[in-house]
């Protein structure tokens, strides 16, 4: 069997670094200039020559598209998997509800930017809201959610409670409760309740 550890085996380990080393430069220019920014950027921060970004990704969109599932995949799934595997339903459902917050708000430039790139793919925005689907679902049997909540409703809510938490400066540190409270206030809005009115039709 012929050596495979020569020069294309080495491209290939080179081609894979480049790649991580853009989506990673790509990642913090996003995050530090905004859904705007420039390839140049990504490139100087990569250390790498703009024709590699490009020859890696043909177009912006590309590059915001493969970052965001990136993101989805590796960051945003795992952390909400952990959060829902709670034993209680509610708590797990609203665990779930609060990391995906924290974090829809931490990389608020990088989801506005994959918002207006059409390659961003159905399947990958819906494993954004996969497990609190499964959650959902769990809640709802234990009569602990409400039956007339649905899981399309989830990045609505979150982009709400996500509003606020931009809205002020620092709100983590400065007012840590502020957005916590209507955080409060969504999930008291999907506890099931005997007294609640029933939800208008989607």
């Amino acid at each position: 069997m012929g050596d495979t550890s020569g020069p294309k085996q080495c491209l290939r380990a080179d081609a894979r670094r480049n790649q991580a080393r853009i989506l990673d430069a790509a990642r913090a220019v996003i995050s530090e200039n905004g859904p705007e920014f420039a390839v140049n950027d990504v490139a100087i921060r990569a250390e790498v020559g703009l024709r590699t970004v490009y020859r890696r990704f043909a177009r912006r969109e590309d590059l915001i598209s493969a970052v965001f599932e990136r993101y989805v995949t590796d960051e945003v799934q795992p952390m909400v998997e952990a959060a829902v595997a709670h034993d209680d339903p509610w708590q797990a459902l609203a665990d779930g509800l609060e990391t995906t917050v924290v974090s829809v708000a931490a990389n608020s430039a990088l989801l506005t930017a994959a918002r207006d790139t059409a390659l961003v793919t159905r399947a990958t925005a819906e494993g954004f809201v996969k497990p609190l689907t499964r959650a959902l679902e769990r809640a709802q049997t234990a009569g602990v959610a409400r039956t007339d909540l649905d899981a399309t409703d989830f990045p609505s809510l979150i982009a709400m409670v996500v509003a606020t938490m931009l809205a002020v400066p620092d709100l983590e540190t400065a007012q840590p409760a502020r957005w916590r409270r209507y955080l409060a206030l969504l999930l008291e809005g999907c506890r099931a309740s005997t007294a609640q009115k029933s939800l208008p039709e989607l």
